[in-house]
């Protein structure tokens, strides 16, 4: 077997102990367990209604809303609903309604990550600036269920967490993966306010995920590849 082809069965390999090396050093758990989730804001009692899991034509026509925001009427301290790594820090603008955005994602491991939007509805730079130094968390930073991450800050224009939890790269509902205790706050929370928790919705299929199907195409690009070369007879 010469180099070249060598060389071309060892390249996944590499790439896989890369990959996997990446993740054991930010700190990420291996596997693909099941998330056990709390409850992300610690004073539920100024959360004043939900707007639920997979509303339909959320923002426009055949969109579903991806996440349950939790509504407020004071600053709340947002914490991390399970333990795991920071993954993700960023600031972008709302495309619907012009609103700033102040995202943490926090990876539970391979398979499961939290994402904490932060969408105090402000539309001016000053209040805009002064919400992103309440924010905490800090890029690769290990964090405990329960560890402060941020302060949401209260305004007059739909304050809320936009809570989302995704499964290999797609959106599910955080209330199917909350503790008993979580859940029972969601369920309070909607009863006082009349308020829904999610509409009816498909269970989570991998096989169906970008993070999952990206991969078996190249693998199967790269099965094509291997196999030519090997029918090449060797020079």
């Amino acid at each position: 077997m010469n180099k070249k082809r060598k060389a071309l069965l060892a390249l996944p390999i590499i790439v896989i102990l890369m990959l996997v090396g990446y993740t054991l050093v930010l700190g990420i758990a291996p596997g693909f367990d099941d998330p056990v989730l709390e409850f992300p804001i610690s004073e539920t009692d100024r959360i004043v209604r939900l707007s639920a899991y997979h509303t339909p034509d959320w923002g426009e026509p055949g969109v579903f809303h991806s996440g349950i925001d939790l509504v407020i009427s004071d600053n709340v301290t947002i914490v991390s609903p399970a333990t795991g790594t920071v993954v993700g820090l960023s600031e972008h603008l709302n495309p619907y309604a012009g609103n700033m955005l102040f995202e943490i994602s926090i990876a539970v491991n391979w398979a499961w990550v939290v994402q904490l939007v932060i969408e105090p509805g402000f539309l001016d730079e000053t209040n805009n600036s002064l919400q992103s130094t309440m924010i905490e968390a800090e890029f690769g930073q290990r964090v405990e269920s329960g560890v402060a991450l941020a302060t949401l800050l209260f305004s007059e224009n739909y304050p809320h967490l936009h809570y989302m939890v995704g499964y290999f790269g797609s959106d599910v509902c955080a209330y199917n993966y909350s503790s008993s205790t979580a859940r029972s706050t969601f369920e309070t929370i909607a009863t006082t306010s009349n308020s829904t928790i999610f509409y009816p919705h498909p269970s989570p299929n991998p096989l169906t995920s970008p993070l999952v199907l990206i991969p078996l195409v190249m693998l199967g690009v790269y099965a094509i590849v291997v196999i030519a070369v090997f029918r090449r007879p060797s020079k």
